[in-house]
């Protein structure tokens, strides 16, 4: 009896002892650098460790010591995941060190997290440049080193969208996701309730597309407070004249510390586990471009993991996010519950009066840049592809959009050097295309168009083939259309920059044209290139999926360029209303010279829309807060009024009525052209510059007063895709009070807005990335330009003041940079163009929506070529061989021909769940009959992929069904003729 008391007791105690030791808190030490592509430093400066007066960084010097680290102790882990900058280095190496490489990635000592070519930003960005700058990383990851990121890690965005929940984790692959950024109230609740790890479940359309997430602790990527050990770190101490933590290990020693620093651990991890469910917890071991000097991290942690693991409370080991993501979903598996997050993270906020909503306009032209080359890319790569001219894996131009998607690029939150470089980079990038593929493409069949160009700057009037062509009499310029969008366009709008009033077109698919003045030049550009025309020819098509046109002048002297009978010009009396008018709406302009009302002549419905511009006044600071308006932060001061830009009667010219082109000058400050397209009106703005006169910065918005009873309800997209419910002053998932009624409302816009009641739909669609909001009932808001003359201390270091000059950047000072970037001269001046559209509420209304927002993005190409006299033969020859076939949910999101064997194609359903009775059903799509009449091409057989192009789904598939909101990638093996 004894003896099974003695048994059973020590049964007992193992069993304590066993519980225990598997009940221990296991602290997962992610090694990590966070490596900008771009902010501070260009991205060459950061690779290469280029001017450290601004920021001591340096890659190139960061991943060699890294490698060299992990050689040290095979327990050592790191994770990297800017691949941009990971491929740039892995270029310079030799096959030795990258036999290295590649051994410490089979054994899990090095590993990738994200692994898209940057960190893309999640507001700003439209889904097809997520999609494509993740994929180039991917498929480099798997070309050189044979493994798949299975992990996302969006730790430094401000603000996470859903798009990025659904597509770009869960379609993507990863079994996780990481960030750091959400509103402080947000993780204040989750920390408090230990609700920090959730499911997200972003998409209402596809939700089985949810994911597991974490939102890091203290919020942010970098270390605990002590626990950090960077060469900057000492660099610091040595200038606060304060100690790092440094191990002192001898008992002897009066500064032997271990106890101290167990004990400090303890503390913090303590801390961790009561916002924390299950016993993993992760901290990030790195920061900003941190591990130049590897050791310094990697000797501590060792002796970190030593010590505490000797003292038996917690466990600690070195591990990676995908690690302890697995670890999180085990715990999940036995028994851990998770909530579920639905919809986004914005706006984002890190206090009462920090919204970081201003960087969804910040830097325009740049975003607008951006948006107009990453159409372009889509076009090209279809037209490159008809043509049998492969695009490689990583073109030029594919690496410097994947760089503008970096979230301080496209965002406008680096320095204004960088975002020169950025700029520089993209257009270098659209001229290596355009030479290198483009023009080859289109010079042989199926095209034969000879010597193409094409004018980038056409937005404001600049076009080099129409200029010099029409310097002879007589001369004929052929203009090739090309339409980008999977379905037909029944009408669009192309407008050609002319140097003369004269020109006449001739083509398939003209509804009507004609010729008017340019609008204002945007710059003194007239004055320095001869290639800025003062016509506008505009052609309204009905395009199918290519058009030939021809352009020429009646066989007159030079000197009967004048105002043609389609030309007209006049200015209206003030006391006269003006009605322009097509064949689908009337636009009716007030005494006051703002547009009044447009009516759909399908309908018969009118709608009450006024347009007018104002100016948020930017606080520098106030006794509630010190915290200004800057590049990232928008906050206008306290009493929220947006004032009109002029107190001037706006003066109304009607350019062109065959067109329906009236032109609104307001002021000084801003001229634009409103301008009838099909069932859409464009507005289409000028800013001459934000004034700054008071001193004080200022951001520019387009107001429509609508007669849409909206309440405190509107819509947004997410990226492109899913539309967002949003309410004015209202949170769903914490205890919220608004501090910031202007700033905290606006949420970002990517392609469309709407506001509705329960008879009207009111759109919105602007031309690039910028922030929306409906702070009243029938109103909407955009801010289309921002010039501040504070930075928002959150990291730049500089105002937000764009000028025509800067002065050098070359000798800063890393305590004093005031002397670097200084701006003067002319303020910059931008264009855009928000269009908008009325339409009835109800179970169809987002038809036409989607339809619109597709050809807004999915612009016509229009290229020039004075040689081409072949070009409509060839072209009538081949015509049969143009044509997509699509069911009408469907679009085309890529088509890229990466080799003369591999063609990549991505469909997308454009409807989300309930939009539409119809379209927004499954679709069946036989695979085989999409390229039916391509007649140049044998397809041998068709892998579904991953969303990035790595993994095959699914092998010799000819039909898949595609869900609302899906988007679904194939790898087509094929055969030219």
């Amino acid at each position: 009896m004894r003896l099974l008391t003695a048994l059973f007791a020590y049964f007992i105690v193992a069993l304590i002892l066993s519980f225990s030791v598997s009940a221990k808190n296991t602290v997962h030490l992610v090694a990590h650098t966070h490596d900008d592509m771009g902010w501070l430093k260009t991205v060459e400066q950061y690779q290469y460790g280029l001017n450290n007066t601004i920021q001591l960084a340096d890659v190139n010097g960061i991943i060699s010591s890294v490698i060299a680290g992990l050689l040290l102790n095979p327990k050592r882990k790191f994770t990297y995941v800017e691949i941009g900058f990971f491929s740039r280095w892995w270029k310079e190496q030799g096959e030795e060190m990258r036999n290295i490489v590649r051994n410490l990635v089979a054994k899990g000592q090095l590993q990738f997290a994200n692994g898209g070519w940057c960190m893309h930003d999640e507001a700003t960005t439209h889904f097809i440049d997520m999609i494509d700058q993740t994929t180039i990383g991917h498929r480099w990851l798997w070309r050189e080193l044979k493994v798949v990121p299975r992990v996302g890690w969006q730790v430094d965005p401000f603000g996470h969208s859903a798009t990025q929940g659904a597509m770009l984790t869960a379609r993507a692959g990863f079994v996780g996701t990481f960030f750091a950024r959400v509103d402080y109230r947000d993780f204040e609740y989750r920390a408090s309730t230990g609700r920090r790890q959730f499911w997200w479940q972003p998409s209402p359309s596809l939700p089985e597309l949810q994911t597991f997430a974490e939102i890091n602790l203290h919020q942010t990527y970098c270390p605990p407070s002590k626990f950090s050990w960077d060469v900057v770190d000492y660099w610091i101490s040595a200038v606060r004249n304060t100690d790092p933590l440094n191990f002192v290990e001898d008992k002897s020693s009066e500064n032997y510390n271990i106890p101290f620093i167990l004990e400090l651990f303890k503390t913090e991890v303590r801390r961790n586990v009561g916002q924390t469910r299950g016993k993993n917890i992760m901290w990030t071991m790195g920061c900003d471009f941190n591990y130049f000097a590897s050791e310094l991290w990697f000797g501590k942690m060792d002796r970190l993991i030593e010590i505490v693991n000797a003292d038996g409370e917690f466990e600690v080991r070195y591990s990676t996010p995908y690690e302890y993501a697995m670890a999180k979903r085990e715990e999940h598996s036995e028994g851990i519950v998770y909530d579920t997050k639905k919809g986004d993270f914005f706006p984002y906020a890190s206090a009462p009066h920090e919204y970081w909503t201003g960087y969804f306009s910040s830097r325009p032209a740049l975003k607008r840049l951006v948006r107009r080359l990453s159409s372009y890319w889509t076009a090209a790569r279809q037209v490159e592809f008809l043509a049998g001219v492969p695009t490689g894996e990583v073109p030029m131009l594919s690496d410097a959009l994947a760089i503008a998607q970096h979230h301080d690029a496209i965002t406008g939150t680096a320095k204004q050097h960088v975002a020169f470089d950025y700029a520089k980079r993209l257009t270098e990038a659209y001229k290596e295309d355009l030479s290198v593929r483009l023009r080859p493409a289109l010079s042989g069949c199926p095209f034969g168009f000879e010597n193409a160009q094409h004018c980038l700057l056409s937005n404001v009037s600049v076009c080099s083939a129409t200029a010099k062509a029409f310097e002879k009499e007589g001369a004929v310029v052929n203009v090739l259309v090309w339409n980008p969008n999977a379905h037909s366009v029944q009408r669009t709008i192309v407008h050609i920059p002319v140097p003369r009033s004269d020109v006449i077109i001739s083509g398939e698919g003209v509804l009507r044209y004609s010729v008017f003045e340019s609008p204002v030049q945007i710059s003194d550009y007239a004055n320095e290139n001869r290639e800025w025309q003062p016509y506008t020819l505009g052609v309204e098509l009905q395009l199918v999926r290519l058009t030939l046109l021809n352009l020429f002048t009646p066989q007159l002297k030079f000197a009967t360029k004048k105002h043609n009978s389609r030309l007209v010009s006049l200015v209206r009396p003030s006391e006269d209303d003006l009605e322009i008018s097509n064949e689908a709406l009337v636009l009716k302009f007030g005494r006051n010279g703002l547009i009044q009302s447009v009516t759909v002549r399908s309908s018969g419905q009118t709608v009450a829309v006024k347009q007018d511009w104002c100016y948020y006044i930017s606080n520098d600071g106030d006794t509630v807060s010190l915290s200004p308006g800057g590049a990232y932060i928008m906050r206008p001061v306290s009493n929220a009024t947006c004032n009109p830009i002029t107190d001037s009667p706006v003066e109304l010219r009607l350019v062109d009525r065959r067109m329906g082109v009236v032109e609104q000058r307001f002021g000084k400050d801003l001229v634009q052209r409103v301008i009838l397209r099909g069932d859409l009106v464009d507005v289409e703005f000028t800013s001459f510059g934000i004034p700054i006169h008071d001193n004080f910065g200022r951001e520019l918005v387009a107001r429509f007063r609508t007669s849409v009873e909206s309440g405190d309800v509107f819509y947004t997209d997410s990226n492109g895709r899913e539309m967002q419910r949003r309410r004015v002053d209202h949170r769903s998932d914490y205890p919220f009070t608004q501090t910031e009624p202007v700033a905290g409302n606006f949420y970002p816009v990517t392609s469309v807005f709407f506001i509705n009641d329960t008879q009207t739909q009111f759109n919105v669609f602007p031309d690039a990335p910028m922030g929306g909001t409906s702070l009243q009932s029938g109103e909407v808001l955009f801010v289309v330009h921002r010039r501040l003359l504070r930075d928002d201390f959150k990291g730049v270091g500089e105002p937000l003041n764009e000028t025509a000059f800067v002065t050098s950047y070359a000798d800063c000072v890393m305590t004093n940079t005031s002397n670097c970037g200084h701006h003067y001269g002319p303020p910059l001046r931008v264009r855009g163009t928000l269009s908008f559209s009325v339409s009835r509420s109800g179970p169809t209304a987002m038809r036409r929506v989607r339809e619109q927002q597709d050809e807004n993005y999915y612009t016509p190409l229009v290229m020039f070529s004075s040689s081409s006299t072949d070009a409509a033969s060839t072209i009538a020859r081949y015509n049969t061989s143009f044509g997509f076939s699509l069911p009408p949910s469907l679009q085309v999101v890529t088509l890229q021909l990466i080799d003369q064997q591999n063609l990549l194609l991505r469909l997308g359903h454009r409807y989300a769940v309930s939009e539409d009775p119809e379209r927004s059903l499954p679709v069946e799509v036989d695979l085989m009959t999409i390229f039916k009449e391509f007649h140049w091409i044998t397809i041998l057989s068709i892998d579904e992929v991953s969303l990035t192009a790595v993994e095959i789904v699914q092998r010799q598939i000819q039909k898949v069904t595609v869900r609302p909101m899906d988007i679904r990638t194939f790898i087509f093996y094929i055969k030219a003729h």
